[in-house]
């Protein structure tokens, strides 16, 4: 409809320009009659060129005209687009505000149903919700068991079953301005032997405490405490007669002040302390009168009195830990634990090292959830800890000498564990 009125339009123009051509060339000679000058033919060339500049002219504005209408209808099609949207935020915006309306009227439902606080003072919070949003407390339990059965084999050997239970966790205390932890691990595992024979195969109890300062730097000012013991005797096997440990003989507690360095992702930690003490208890009074672990022994005096041994020995000297822990892949899990102590004042006449170690490797093999493989490598050199060295003397072993030695111990089997 627009384009056909365009068109008529631009006839009208056209029409009305040749009327006006028509009427200047007739004015032209007419008056040139009346004045007796001669007429002009037709077509001259100034008529010729009037009218090709007037129909140039007349190309340009029917060009203009159909680009102001090319230009109009965009402009049409904008201002619809325009409006369509303006329609659809209108009903976004009347859909917010029936939200809002509707969150407004449940949160006065809830408000509805929660009891209201009664006037008065507040009451104090609870130091159980207060310690249990700061505290973290994580660990495991579980069982590990070997077992061995041969009959009729050419090799040798004998049947055994072996079972070790064991647990360990960590109850973490951290503030903004110091962290507390307490760490816990306890195993008991025994071996029974075809002849049901029993021997104790693990016996641990390991408690450590820190207090650490925070600073902003990864080093922090730390205090550490260990206690470490067994829960049964202990005996030189097979022989299960002799008593060669108890609970609390030997128990080593430690205290000591120094500095920790941890890494971002607390996979490696450790700790120095300069000035440590180390106490020994040897609370078996029959080994304490043998000087076991480095107490002092019991003896004659000169009137023949028996003094018994010592069921204490003290110890001042320098402090290390190191603990690691990193992912081998995706199922498996090393972790270590080094743990020296190095005592300065002690005095001996023998060429022993005056240093305790005591190295705890363990790898963790997850198979489910719940089923896991772990193979345990401990290695253990206390300098008071001595073994007996034997000697043929005329066909008969005869202990010579007692000297530290390099303890180690290894295990491997398949353990059934739950972690909290």
């Amino acid at each position: 409809m627009r384009l056909e009125t365009t068109n008529r339009v631009l006839m009208r123009l056209q029409f009305r320009l040749l009327y006006r051509i028509f009427m200047i060339f007739t004015s032209i000679s007419f008056s040139c009659s009346l004045f007796g000058q001669e007429r002009y033919s037709f077509v001259t060339p100034q008529i010729d060129s009037i009218c090709q500049n007037t129909l140039d002219l007349v190309r340009i504005k029917q060009s203009l005209v159909l680009q102001q209408y090319a230009v109009d209808n965009d402009v049409e099609q904008i201002q619809h687009t325009i409006n369509v949207m303006n329609r659809h935020l209108e009903e976004a915006m009347n859909e917010r505000v029936a939200i809002d309306n509707e969150l407004v009227a449940i949160n006065r439902h809830i408000d509805s149903l929660t009891p209201k606080r009664p006037d008065g003072p507040r009451p104090k919070e609870n130091i159980i919700d207060i310690l249990y949003e700061r505290l973290s407390f994580h660990g495991s339990y579980g069982l590990n068991i070997n077992q061995l059965a041969l009959s009729n084999w050419a090799a040798g050997g004998e049947n055994t079953w072996a079972g070790k239970a064991f647990a360990n966790f960590t109850l973490l205390d951290h503030k903004k301005a110091f962290e507390q932890k307490l760490t816990g691990t306890f195993a008991f595992g025994i071996s029974r032997f075809a002849d049901k024979r029993l021997e104790k195969q693990d016996d641990k109890i390991d408690l450590t405490y820190s207090l650490s300062l925070n600073s902003k730097t990864q080093w922090n000012i730390t205090m550490v405490s260990t206690f470490n013991t067994q829960f049964a005797n202990g005996y030189k096997y097979p022989n299960d007669s002799t008593v060669i440990s108890s609970f609390l003989a030997p128990a080593y507690y430690t205290v000591s002040a120094g500095y920790s360095y941890k890494t971002k992702d607390g996979r490696f930690q450790i700790y120095m302390s300069p000035l440590a003490g180390k106490v020994t208890f040897v609370m078996n009074q029959e080994l304490a009168d043998k000087g076991s672990f480095g107490v002092k022994k019991g003896y004659y005096d000169q009137d023949s009195i028996w003094i018994p041994g010592e069921n204490i020995a003290p110890a001042i000297g320098v402090n290390a830990i190191i603990n690691y822990k990193r992912p081998i892949g995706k199922s498996i899990t090393y972790t270590t634990m080094l743990n020296t102590f190095y005592n300065y004042i002690e005095r001996r006449d023998d060429d022993r090292l005056r240093l305790d170690v005591n190295w705890e490797n363990t790898f963790d093999f997850v198979i489910t959830k719940y089923i896991r493989t772990i193979l345990c490598v401990h290695l253990k050199y206390d300098h008071n800890t001595t073994f007996p060295v034997y000697e043929t003397i005329e066909g008969v072993e005869t202990v010579v000498d007692n000297v530290p030695k390099l303890q180690l111990k290894e295990s491997v089997g398949i353990a059934f564990v739950h972690t909290f």
